[in-house]
C-alpha cells in the first residue's frame, strides 16, 4: 500500500510542486486512509569533503566530447593551486557526399600557406573566473596520433613535443571579434564570434608547405604533420577562461585549425581550409597542499565547514546514518540548507560561488549519477518548475546571507526503503562548465549550521 501511495505522490508532486505547499500533497492523496501529516528537522547526517571524480571528457562509444572546459590557473590559500590546460586534436576533412578524405586545394599546387591558426570559441555563459584576461601560454605538438576509440577523463596526460606558437600571449574578451573578414567570406560579410586564437610559428608553416596531398589522405599520415597540440598557461595568470569547443555559429562549428592561403586564380583570391576538431580534451590539475580545502580533505568528517569547487574539484559527501524515524512514512519533501561562509581575505566577487549545486549518488557501478528526483523529471532543462522541485540554486535571505537549498524527496524515500545507499554527494553543476567555488557551513557550525527539513505523511492502519 505504501509503495503505491508513494509513486502516486511522486506523480502528483511533479505537477503541483511549483504552486502547492508540499505538506498538502500527501494529505490530499491519503484523506481516506487516516493520513497524519508531520515534519522533522531531527534527521542526523554527517558531511565530509572529498575529491571529485575525474570528469568524463570523451565517450568513445558515442563519439561525444565534453561540452565545456576552461583554461588557466588559480592559486590561493583557500582552494590551493588549480591548473587547467587542454589538448586539441584535428579531424581529417572528408567529403560530405562520398565520405572520402578531401585534401586541401593548396596541397595540389605550388601555392604556399600563409598562416595556420587554431581557433577556440569562448563559453560566454562561463567566460571568466578570476581576474586574468590575458594568458601567457605555450603550445606544444602532440607527437603521435590520439586514438578516438577509447574513453578519456580530465586527468589525461599525453606527451607533447616542440613548441609551435608564434607569440606567447592570448588576450580574451567576451566581445565578438573577427574570425575572418570579407577577404575570405563567400558572402562578402565579416564573420565575428567570441573566441581565442593562436598562430603557429614559421617552422611549422614551413613543414606544411613541404607537404603534398598525401599528408591529408589518412589519419596516420596527418598525424605525421599535426597529430594535435597541447595548450598550457605560463607565469601563473589569476583566472580561468571558459571555452566551448563545439559551439556553433549559424549552424556551423567554428573551432578548428585554419589554413589560410591564396588560390591559383589570376587574382590569387584569399581562401582558408578549416580542419575541424576531432577531440578537445581538458587536463585538470589540482594541488590542495597547505590550503583550507587541503585541511578539509584530511581523514574524518568535516562538520563545521565544507567545500565545493567545480570542474573536477571537490564535492561534499552527505551520509544519513539512521533513517529509522522515517519508516512507514511517505516523504512529501526533503530539503537541506547550506549557508555560504565568509572567509577572510577571500572575495566571492572575484571568485564567485556556483550558481547551482546538484545532488548525486553512486550507482551499482560506482559512478556518480544524479539523484532519482532528477532522473524522474521528463523535462531535461533547468526551468523554474524543475528548479522549484530540485532546489540547489544560489539564494539570498533577508539579511543578505547566501545559501543553497537542494531537495531530494524521491531519493530520500528510496533511501528509507533501502533501495539506494544512504549517502549522496553535493557538487557544483553543471559539472563540466562551472568552475565556481564556495565554502559552506557544516551541521556543527557555530553560526547558521547546515540543516535538514523533511515533511511527510504517515500511513495509517
Amino acid at each position: 500500500m505504501k509503495q503505491i501511495i508513494f509513486y502516486l505522490s511522486c506523480t502528483v508532486f511533479f505537477v503541483l510542486t511549483a504552486c502547492t505547499d508540499p505538506i498538502t500533497v500527501g494529505s490530499d492523496l491519503l484523506g481516506d486512509d487516516r493520513a497524519v501529516l508531520g515534519q522533522t528537522t531531527d534527521i542526523p547526517f554527517t558531511t565530509r569533503v572529498v575529491e571529485n571524480d575525474s570528469l568524463f571528457t570523451y565517450d568513445a562509444l558515442n563519439f561525444i566530447c565534453i561540452s565545456g572546459m576552461s583554461f588557466g590557473e588559480l592559486q590561493d590559500d583557500v582552494f590551493g593551486a588549480t591548473k587547467h590546460s587542454f589538448y586539441a586534436v584535428p579531424a581529417l576533412v572528408r567529403s560530405s557526399t562520398t565520405g572520402l578524405p578531401a585534401p586541401p586545394p593548396f596541397a595540389y599546387t605550388a601555392r604556399n600557406v600563409d598562416s595556420v591558426v587554431l581557433i577556440m570559441p569562448i563559453d560566454t555563459a562561463y567566460d571568466f573566473y578570476g581576474t586574468a584576461r590575458e594568458f601567457n601560454f605555450r603550445a606544444g605538438l602532440i607527437p603521435t596520433r590520439v586514438d578516438d576509440d577509447v574513453d578519456y577523463y580530465s586527468n589525461l596526460m599525453l606527451a607533447d613535443g616542440e613548441d609551435v606558437n608564434d607569440g606567447d600571449l592570448i588576450t580574451a574578451t567576451r566581445t565578438e571579434t573577427l574570425l575572418y573578414d570579407t577577404l575570405y567570406a563567400t558572402n562578402n560579410d565579416s564573420i565575428v564570434a567570441s573566441h581565442i586564437r593562436f598562430k603557429f610559428d614559421q617552422e611549422f608553416l614551413d613543414q606544411v608547405n613541404l607537404r603534398d596531398e598525401a599528408t591529408f589522405d589518412s589519419d596516420s599520415a596527418l598525424a605525421t604533420l599535426l597529430a594535435g597540440v597541447y595548450l598550457e598557461t605560463e607565469n601563473d595568470p589569476d583566472g580561468l577562461l571558459g571555452l566551448k569547443p563545439f559551439s556553433t555559429l549559424c549552424s556551423s562549428t567554428i573551432s578548428g585549425f585554419y589554413f589560410f592561403y591564396k588560390d591559383t586564380s589570376e587574382t590569387m583570391t584569399e581562401r582558408f581550409y578549416r580542419m575541424p576538431l576531432a577531440l578537445a580534451l581538458p587536463r585538470y590539475e589540482k594541488d590542495y597542499t597547505g590550503s583550507l580545502v587541503g585541511n578539509l580533505l584530511g581523514d574524518g568528517d568535516d562538520l563545521e565547514q565544507i567545500a565545493l569547487s567545480g570542474q573536477g574539484g571537490v564535492m561534499t559527501e552527505i551520509t544519513f546514518p539512521d533513517l529509522s524515524m522515517l519508516e512507514d512514512k511517505v516523504i512529501n519533501q526533503a530539503e537541506m540548507l547550506f549557508f555560504r561562509e565568509t572567509i577572510e581575505d577571500y572575495s566571492y566577487e572575484t571568485y564567485p560561488g556556483p550558481a547551482y549545486v546538484a545532488l548525486f549518488y553512486r550507482n551499482d557501478e560506482g559512478n556518480l549519477v544524479q539523484i532519482l528526483d532528477r532522473q524522474l523529471l521528463v523535462n531535461s532543462d533547468f526551468t523554474s518548475v524543475v528548479n522549484n522541485f530540485l532546489g540547489g540554486n544560489e539564494l539570498t535571505d533577508d539579511d543578505g546571507n547566501v545559501f543553497y537549498r537542494p531537495r531530494f524527496s524521491v531519493h530520500l524515500q528510496q533511501m528509507v526503503e533501502g533501495e539506494v545507499p544512504p549517502t549522496i554527494y553535493m557538487r557544483v553543476f553543471p559539472v563540466d562548465r562551472d568552475p565556481g567555488r564556495v565554502i559552506l557551513s557544516g551541521p556543527e557550525a557555530a553560526e547558521r549550521p547546515a540543516t535538514i527539513k523533511v515533511t511527510f505523511t504517515e500511513v495509517g492502519g
